[in-house]
């Protein structure tokens, strides 16, 4: 089978083909939703020691049906090569355009007139490494934009919501704010790791990406000469405090107009969108409302969208 989907695998069926790894144990486990338990019975200690959850893994099998339920009996498996398998077959994506993305991204550093902030920005982004990972990553592990591309996607519509604000606002800092929008989140490129599953990095868990995201804007500052100490700053403040609050992992709380309008615009995408994915994952269940959400500390409402007016009448 060419590329199967673990939906459209049947009894009977052979397998070989990438798969992800999700669990490895010696011992018997019941399969995960979205998911298969494939089961070795020779040379299984071998093969466990050599993967790791998270990878993917060339399988060669065929499938059976147990206790009901069907599994994937193993006869090979072995991590795959990177050319052997696409990340992006593996994991979610945004549902933009990732070209029109990395353009829209390009423009709006072209709108920052602002000298300094200008070449930070190329600076940044410039690195042709940092822009690979920050074109791929996912805005978070779960919470919000949890899927690849999510950070830049996110990053985008922060900056949008900025600029509506410096529009309505004039006395805003422009430069400053799509500069912050920009860069706010740029530290989740190493606070998160994986490539066909998220997860943190020893330095995410350890400092979390508002520590490392002034890392390294504070590293890319000093490379820059005749930077205002001012407007770094205002920069770096702007960012830190972009959480908004202590309790949400922000080390300041917002002490500017610009850095207010951050905190609420990255606040406005995040639950929008977190909203949104909660919608997505649960619309098939029964009932009209979510599970109870402890992070959003609330059941949200799923639809369908004629309930009210039914009721109504």
């Amino acid at each position: 089978m060419s590329k199967p989907l673990v939906s459209e695998l049947s009894v009977g069926d052979r397998v070989a083909a990438p798969f992800v790894v999700t669990d490895i144990s010696l011992a018997p486990f019941r399969s995960k939703p979205g998911s298969y338990t494939a089961r070795m019975w020779d040379n299984a200690e071998q093969a466990a020691a050599a993967l790791l959850p998270g990878q993917v893994a060339m399988v060669a099998g065929h499938v059976e049906e147990y206790q009901g339920e069907p599994q994937v009996i193993v006869r090979a498996i072995r991590p795959c090569r990177p050319d052997e398998y696409d990340p992006a077959d593996f994991v979610a994506s945004s549902q933009r355009n990732p070209e029109e993305m990395l353009a829209q991204l390009q423009a709006n550093i072209a709108e920052v007139s602002n000298p300094h902030l200008h070449k930070l920005l190329e600076a940044v982004f410039g690195d042709e490494e940092l822009l690979a990972r920050f074109t791929t990553a996912p805005g978070a592990k779960t919470l919000h934009h949890a899927y690849r591309g999510g950070l830049m996607e996110h990053t985008l519509n922060v900056v949008e919501l900025v600029k509506k604000a410096s529009e309505l606002h004039p006395q805003l800092d422009r430069d400053l704010l799509i500069t912050a929008g920009l860069l706010h989140d740029v530290g989740k490129i190493y606070e998160l790791e994986g490539e066909v599953s998220y997860d943190y990095s020893d330095a995410g868990r350890f400092l979390g990406h508002v520590v490392l995201t002034d890392r390294l804007l504070t590293g890319k500052i000093a490379q820059l000469p005749d930077f205002p100490q001012h407007l770094a700053n205002s920069l770096t403040h702007t960012v830190l405090s972009h959480h908004g609050q202590r309790e949400w992992g922000a080390p300041v709380l917002p002490a500017t107009p610009e850095a207010c309008a951050l905190h609420y615009a990255d606040n406005l995408d995040a639950r929008v969108q977190g909203f949104q994915q909660v919608i997505d994952r649960e619309r098939d269940q029964p009932g009209h409302w979510s599970r109870y959400h402890p992070y959003f500390e609330r059941s949200i409402f799923v639809g369908p969208a004629e309930a009210d007016s039914d009721d109504s009448k």
